[in-house]
């Protein structure tokens, strides 16, 4: 790639349980893309403390140096992360987002919470009670519609169509 150019940027995000991991291993697979996943292990629990203690600095400083850190060490054209600058937004008031706009093109993966619970209930990670879930698949589909993101329902199609939405999508970038 050319040193100039900027790897194209798709940002799969959305509430635990959407579908987000699965759909973006599937599009970096299908694009000849390099899955990354920036708020995993230590970083992602460093980001809820942060939060939890309302430090939002923090949170945006060590999402965006999460981030910066994968597009150094990355050169490849496609560059499909799961997980992004939404889930940073779920987690600051909106005072500390200037630094992360404009925002990379983005699908939010959105179930319904029926279906939310159900994947999450075959998961060995801590459980949260249904308004926990609520509060934040309310606040992943505000921002959606707020920044222009896609919105892929995985709870009404199948694997193969919302791949093939999602490279519909980044086809039209």
């Amino acid at each position: 790639m050319d040193q100039q150019q900027r790897p194209l940027i798709l940002a799969i995000d959305g509430h635990d349980g959407a579908g987000k991991t699965t759909m973006a291993t599937l599009l970096a697979q299908a694009t000849g893309g390099t899955y990354l996943r920036p708020f995993g292990g230590k970083t992602g629990a460093a980001l809820i403390a942060h939060a939890a203690k309302k430090e939002y600095q923090q949170v945006a400083d060590l999402g965006r140096a999460a981030i910066n850190t994968l597009l150094q060490e990355n050169d490849q054209d496609i560059l499909v992360f799961d997980r992004h600058w939404m889930t940073i937004f779920t987690l600051i008031p909106a005072a500390y987002r200037q630094d992360w706009l404009p925002v990379p093109p983005t699908t939010l993966c959105y179930a319904g919470i029926s279906t939310t619970l159900q994947r999450l209930a075959i998961r060995t990670e801590e459980t949260f009670d249904i308004d926990y879930h609520t509060g934040y698949m309310e606040q992943y589909l505000s921002l959606g519609k707020a920044f222009g993101a896609n919105i892929l329902r995985t709870d009404q199609h199948s694997q193969e169509a919302c791949l093939a939405q999602l490279l519909t999508w980044a086809t039209n970038l």
